[in-house]
């Protein structure tokens, strides 16, 4: 059965909040609602308001038309280990400045080039 449009909202909300590290109660209190309200939001139990939409979107640093766009994707987003710790590593990133995300990315392309070499047993 197809998810609901509240349904695929409250996976972005979820993602996103996990990405940010909100808990629930926190992210309720950054837009005025509680840690319940969220959760149901989560869920699909509750459709966001507008207003809502909007101030969760402030605190994901994008828009309401972003988050809606994501939810209304095809592609299906899986909860899983990996995905939770490349957008965590990923909100990482993110908060560096340009400076120090080149430096990021070199480190990465080094640690991959020394991954690649044969192992000299």
């Amino acid at each position: 059965m197809p998810q609901s449009l509240n349904e695929r909202i409250g996976e972005v909300v979820k993602r996103k909040r996990q990405r940010f590290r909100f808990t629930q109660a926190e992210l309720g209190s950054r837009i005025g609602v509680s840690g319940s309200y969220i959760s149901s939001i989560e869920s699909g139990q509750t459709g966001v308001r507008i207003t809502e939409l909007e101030a969760l979107a402030v605190q994901f640093q994008t828009t309401a038309v972003e988050l809606i766009n994501e939810a209304a994707g095809r592609d299906e987003y899986k909860f899983t280990t990996v995905n939770r710790n490349r957008d965590a590593f990923l909100t990482l990133y993110d908060s560096l400045n340009p400076e120090y995300q080149t430096q990021a990315r070199n480190y990465l392309l080094f640690l991959r080039s020394l991954q690649e070499r044969p192992s000299e047993e």
